[in-house]
């Protein structure tokens, strides 16, 4: 699995969250139910632990969601700026390896359910899937140079290109609120680089076009859609199990699998390490369950705003871990940028809000 979380977990679920006729999820199932009853109303007791056992699952399952986003994000910082050799495809090869194994277990057991490999469904995906393949790449070296608080305000301005993009090939309109935000993330972001201890013209070079192919992979994504059916575990599987020719002849290439044998046999890497890469791959796909959870147990309103609080304890923690250098400046430049995203999810909250 990759890195670039928020892209890679939210993405499929964002495809349906635009959908205003789903049915009711549990949570909103169970409050109808006891408002049905009016005020003073008294819930049975069978729908009273329906209700209850229904705000537990919603509670976990957000829970889950920022906790395996959190930790995702953090694993692979620490994956990329600690390796001693050049071989980040090869890392992400393995990821992807462990993603696509979980998946067709899950499948295999039915946790998760999707169609057969398809090889004409596989020849339409390659596009989106090679999208998809560059945004990995480009997000795992960013973070190779990067601090965790830089890149999570840094790929909020993928959506401006995203809502750009959808403006002029979609026509979609574009709200003050959602100016507004872009502003004040851009506003932010600019001034926290021009703050930042640790500059680094080519990490911002590789997280700049991790924004450009994020924003491409969406967008290719909501137009690939239309014509290629998939649910949103058979994305999962075909975009994880499609990347891996393409991140192995890459690999292979540059002399990685090589680099890395080279690098455990003199110590550098310990099996922790990949023992390590290989958890990151399967909290990967614990994520994409997670997001799907917490959409069904609760909504994709609530999902778009814990994803934009969630941002608060990754750059804490991007912080303490891994004891960067800070200003007080800085501080307040990506406070300011974080407001900025949660002013962006709070638009989606209400356009939603209208459209139902």
């Amino acid at each position: 699995m990759s890195s670039d979380v928020a892209n890679r977990a939210k993405v499929a679920v964002d495809v349906e969250a635009a959908d205003t006729t789903a049915p009711l999820t549990p949570t909103r199932r169970a409050v109808q139910c006891a408002t049905s009853l009016g005020v003073g109303g008294e819930l049975p007791a069978a729908t009273a632990e329906a209700a209850s056992k229904a705000v537990a699952a919603a509670t976990v399952s957000c829970v889950m969601y920022v906790g395996c986003s959190t930790i995702m994000v953090l694993t692979n910082k620490w994956l990329a700026s600690t390796l001693g050799v050049r071989a980040h495809v090869s890392l992400l090869l393995m990821q992807n390896a462990v993603a696509t194994l979980a998946v067709s277990l899950c499948k295999a057991t039915g946790i998760v359910s999707y169609a057969d490999f398809d090889a004409r469904i596989a020849l339409q995906w390659l596009p989106v899937n090679l999208c998809f393949v560059v945004m990995l790449l480009t997000s795992f070296v960013a973070m190779r140079y990067l601090s965790v608080p830089m890149i999570t305000i840094f790929k909020q301005l993928a959506n401006l290109v995203t809502v750009s993009g959808e403006f002029y090939l979609f026509g979609k309109p574009v709200s003050r609120m959602v100016i507004l935000s872009f502003a004040t993330m851009i506003f932010g972001a600019i001034l926290a680089a021009a703050n930042d201890l640790a500059f680094s013209a080519v990490g911002y070079s590789w997280q700049a076009a991790n924004c450009f192919s994020t924003s491409s992979y969406v967008l290719y994504l909501k137009h690939a859609t239309r014509s290629v059916q998939l649910s949103k575990f058979g994305m999962v599987f075909y975009n994880n199990l499609l990347s891996l020719p393409m991140l192995a002849l890459v690999a292979v290439s540059n002399g990685e699998p090589s680099a890395l044998l080279d690098a455990h046999s003199r110590g550098l890497l310990d099996l922790s390490f990949f023992a390590l890469n290989a958890l990151a791959g399967c909290i990967g796909f614990l994520l994409n369950l997670a997001s799907v959870w917490c959409v069904s147990a609760t909504s994709a309103t609530t999902y778009a705003v814990v994803g934009a609080l969630n941002k608060i304890p990754v750059t804490i923690l991007g912080f303490l871990i891994f004891r960067l250098p800070i200003s007080k400046e800085m501080a307040i430049y990506v406070s300011l940028s974080l407001v900025g995203g949660f002013l962006y999810s709070y638009d989606k909250v209400v356009q939603t809000t209208r459209a139902k």
